[in-house]
């Protein structure tokens, strides 16, 4: 079953780090094959408040979106974007 790795982003605190993040996670996705679903634009606000960004990455199985958020390599830019700024990250199974 195939697994989303969800990134919602409330405020950004640093836009410099902000930005270096998002291209080296780009980048890191790029060399793995895997490519962003939707985002970083938010269209619409359906409830609550809107974030800054979401983005929203496929992979083939659950098992690969773990290792892959996992990974010391994404770790490490993880750390950068909760230094830059305030959001989350969640795994959804889908089809």
């Amino acid at each position: 079953m195939a697994a989303y790795v969800v990134i919602v982003t409330e405020e950004i605190s640093n836009p410099e780090l902000m930005n270096q993040y998002k291209e080296q996670a780009q980048y890191l996705l790029g060399t793995q094959g895997v490519s962003f679903m939707a985002g970083p634009v938010v269209a619409e606000t359906l409830e609550g408040s809107p974030p800054k960004g979401a983005v929203i990455i496929r992979f083939a199985f659950l098992e690969e979106a773990q290792s892959w958020y996992r990974s010391d390599e994404y770790q490490k830019l993880a750390s950068m974007r909760l230094s830059a700024s305030t959001s989350a990250a969640f795994i959804v199974e889908g089809t």
